[in-house]
């Protein structure tokens, strides 16, 4: 009987711990981060992440082995796509206890608020001091992904066309700037562009993902 009740034991959490193999590389946790927002191709998984298509393609064969993305074809295309809602949650609950217990990210967001010098709101006032006429919501993620979901009253300005289009923003309304979440760096460096230009800007230490799943 023990040895039936240890293989049982043995087999249910061996198998968890091949799930846990798609989540101990960082960049296979950005990846997860990214299909959050909505389902891509490897190649441009692989331009957002700064990899070559070989090294995705092996972090998402892995993904996949590990019951953590899916795929389906489109034309000539593969599209991945998190593999259910669960996972989102999973990675959105690994990066709030990497906030709460670990004193190094909570040091490395802090240096980089503390390098820009803009004011952070969080979820609840921005949303808030979004229904003013006089406040722009900017959303700077691909269209793709605002096409999926943003926040309520957002404005999409991609990131990419950021630049060349920041100066055509209304310069009488306060505008609060998001990205991906905590762990993009885009929604603080825009911002400061934009106060360097004299907008009245804020960065939103949240994302569409954060509303979706969250009370708002």
């Amino acid at each position: 009987m023990e040895d039936r009740v240890s293989h049982y034991k043995n087999s249910l959490y061996g198998e968890l711990a091949k799930m846990g193999k798609g989540l101990s590389n960082e960049k296979r946790i950005e990846i997860l981060s990214l299909l959050m927002h909505a389902p891509k191709t490897v190649e441009v998984i692989a331009n957002e992440t700064g990899m070559s298509v070989a090294n995705t393609s092996r972090h998402l064969q892995i993904l996949k082995e590990t019951c953590l993305v899916k795929t389906q074809r489109s034309g000539n295309f593969i599209i991945y796509a998190l593999s259910s809602d669960a996972v989102a949650q999973l990675v959105l609950l690994l990066r709030d206890i990497g906030q709460e217990e670990r004193a190094e990210i909570k040091q490395i967001e802090t240096e980089h608020d503390q390098a820009d010098g803009i004011p952070l709101l969080d979820l609840s006032a921005a949303l808030m001091k979004s229904k003013s006429q006089d406040v722009m919501l900017l959303d700077l993620r691909p269209e793709d992904e605002y096409q999926v979901g943003h926040l309520p009253r957002a404005v999409n300005l991609p990131i990419s066309d950021f630049s060349s289009q920041k100066t055509q923003l209304p310069m009488e309304k306060e505008i609060i700037v998001y990205c991906r979440g905590r762990f993009c760096a885009n929604a603080n460096l825009a911002a400061k562009e934009l106060q360097d230009l004299g907008y009245r800007a804020y960065s939103l230490n949240s994302s569409y993902i954060d509303w979706k799943w969250s009370e708002y």
